[in-house]
């Protein structure tokens, strides 16, 4: 299978994600967990591919892993990348309506 189809696959499930979390509603508190558990789930992909291909458990190159090219732990990272481009896109929506809310009150005399 060409791998520039599967980068393509991830490449659209990562968008999926990261508008799926932008349509959502989250509090402040909520964001910041939730970002936390997408730096995890970026990161331990990557930790798995550094680490199993060091002890040669198997064959994937971190760069494959990151590029979305191969493996099964393309998939999970592109969901990491999905989780942190909409918890970034949900922290800029939610700024932006709190500048608008501001602008908007008339401030008493």
């Amino acid at each position: 299978m060409d791998y520039d189809f599967i980068a393509t696959m991830n490449l659209v499930s990562v968008g999926i994600i990261a508008l799926m979390l932008l349509l959502m509603t989250f509090e402040a508190a909520y964001l910041k967990r939730l970002a936390i558990l997408a730096v995890l789930l970026t990161a331990t992909p990557l930790l798995i591919a550094l680490l199993g291909n060091t002890l040669g458990w198997f064959d994937v190159y971190t760069i494959e892993v990151v590029t979305l090219r191969k493996g099964a732990l393309s998939v999970v990272i592109a969901a990491g990348y999905g989780m942190v481009i909409g918890v970034v896109l949900n922290a800029i929506k939610i700024s932006i309506i709190k500048l608008f809310r501001g602008k908007t009150e008339t401030p008493e005399a």
